[in-house]
């Protein structure tokens, strides 16, 4: 259960397959979607729609959310396989899903979301149709804007943020289904979890105390080995505490 009720949501096709056949699809699928939010009472603050995958950052309740993307999923599987004479599951199991407990891990799943079609090579920019960046720099019809534009100061500062390069590092997989930071991402988050201790006090801590701030860093998603070369602390330790 994530403190915030923000939790970043990928469901994808059975064995990579394509999800979206047109855009008549993608229309169905956002309209299934409109419904089940407002049934379910969850807040769409991003999307995008891949070919053969979807992520959606929702905010609402964990069993809400469940059963939402429970009946989506049904819903849509059924219309695709009738319009499309197809038989069998469309998508890959349960849907995966990662708690976004921290402002800066939002920001950058928000980015990663809306960036998905540039890292893949659909599109130069992130001003892609199908993903929630449209409403952001114009008119929002589905998702609930308000939230990231008060932290990046408005759709100049969200434009701004988008331009930065960011590999996503920390965000959920579309093909494990897991999270994992790479590099100074791993270093930042860290810092940030831990505040106001600094990670070299980690290691001197007395042993209570030290293993709070280790389970800490394992909720927060860090690897062992990244948890013991940050804080010096053997990864034997930090698997048991």
């Amino acid at each position: 259960m994530s403190d915030s009720d923000i939790y970043h949501v990928v469901a994808r096709g059975v064995g990579r397959c394509i999800i979206f056949e047109d855009d008549a699809d993608r229309k169905k699928y956002l309209g299934i979607l409109d419904t089940t939010r407002e049934k379910h009472q969850l807040a769409l603050l991003a999307w995008c729609l891949m070919d053969n995958h979807v992520h959606l950052l929702i905010k609402g309740d964990l069993t809400a959310l469940s059963d939402g993307m429970r009946a989506l999923d049904s819903e849509y599987a059924q219309y695709f396989n009738l319009r499309h004479g197809r038989v069998g599951h469309l998508f890959q199991g349960r849907f995966k899903s990662e708690t976004v407990d921290t402002d800066q891990y939002f920001l950058t799943v928000l980015r990663y979301i809306h960036q998905n079609p540039v890292k893949a090579g659909m599109t130069s920019t992130c001003d892609y149709t199908w993903s929630s960046y449209q409403e952001y720099i114009g008119e929002p019809m589905r998702t609930d804007t308000g939230m990231a534009l008060s932290m990046l100061d408005g759709v100049d500062g969200f434009v701004e943020f988008h331009r930065q390069d960011d590999p996503g590092a920390g965000c959920i997989d579309v093909n494990t289904g897991r999270c994992r930071y790479e590099g100074e991402a791993a270093i930042v988050v860290a810092k940030e979890v831990l505040a106001p201790v600094r990670i070299e006090e980690v290691a001197g801590m007395p042993r209570e105390e030290r293993n709070e701030a280790l389970k800490t860093l394992k909720a927060a998603r860090l690897s062992l080995r990244q948890i013991e070369r940050l804080t010096g602390v053997s990864k034997t330790t930090v698997a048991k505490a």
